[in-house]
């Protein structure tokens, strides 16, 4: 692999897209979707294996770019689940800004980083 792009984002993408289309077609078994996985999966290779370094950085680049909305609510959802018995999440009554207070504390007071609210808050 010595000069090639090898795997990255993008590609892991796209070949878990076409293992979805495979395992689709095994219940529908239609030719289209067996088809399109192979593209898909000879696309993935055909990047993986590519010399052209910078044209698949940008490719995975434009990716990463156009996912950051959907890849940024799962990952903060998956933090807020794993520190949810130390941590309360709360909202600014005024800006809606989203903070975490920790947990078991009482009643405690609240300055918003945003647009400086005080407000009392039970964690």
């Amino acid at each position: 692999m010595l000069g090639r792009y090898g795997q990255d984002e993008l590609g892991k993408f796209i070949l878990f897209l076409s293992l979805i289309l495979l395992i689709i077609n095994l219940f529908t078994k239609t030719a289209a979707l067996s088809f399109a996985a192979l593209i898909l999966i000879s696309y993935s290779y055909y990047r993986a294996f590519s010399r052209d370094i910078s044209a698949r950085y940008s490719e995975n680049k434009k990716f990463l770019d156009s996912t950051y909305p959907l890849r940024r609510k799962f990952f903060s959802s998956k933090s807020k689940y794993d520190n949810r018995k130390i941590y309360k999440y709360i909202k600014c009554p005024n800006c809606k800004l989203e903070m975490k207070v920790p947990k078991g504390k009482g009643k405690i007071r609240v300055t918003c980083k945003e647009c400086g609210n005080k407000f009392v808050v039970k964690s």
